[in-house]
């Protein structure tokens, strides 16, 4: 009984961080490219959507814009970050993919102030996650 909950510690010591358990059964790498989209609100602050891009960018306008993915001003997203993984890439998105049929929401979508963009880029970074951003000016 010793024995095999020893094995059963070790193995759990064992598997490296940031593999993630599926229904399927199978540990997966956890996702290391996110996508971040970025648009204003009203009252000066900035709303943000950071999700995971399995596949390169592809995430639908729908998901951008679902409140439970909505991260408010600039605090709640380097909450989000702290979270990723070392290694991780984040595409920060100026507007939607190329074939996504834009919408109200959507045409709101653009980057925030330099210093904004910039803050953010150094903390990431700080925490060895590398932000991408357009080469296009932000606004």
């Amino acid at each position: 009984m010793k024995s095999t909950l020893l094995i059963v510690a070790l193995t759990v010591v064992a598997i490296p961080l940031g593999v993630a358990q599926n229904p399927d059964g199978f540990a997966h790498p956890a996702p290391r490219l996110y996508e971040l989209y970025s648009w204003p609100q009203s009252n000066r602050f900035w709303n943000f959507c950071l999700l995971p891009s399995p596949s390169g960018v592809n995430i639908p306008v729908e998901a951008i814009f679902n409140r439970k993915f909505r991260l408010t001003g600039v605090d709640q997203l380097k909450r989000k970050i702290f979270l990723l993984p070392t290694g991780t890439t984040i595409l920060w998105m100026n507007g939607i993919t190329s074939g996504q049929t834009p919408t109200a929401e959507s045409k709101k979508l653009a980057l925030p102030p330099v210093e904004t963009v910039e803050q953010v880029r150094r903390y990431a970074e700080e925490r060895g996650v590398r932000v991408q951003v357009p080469s296009s000016s932000p606004g």
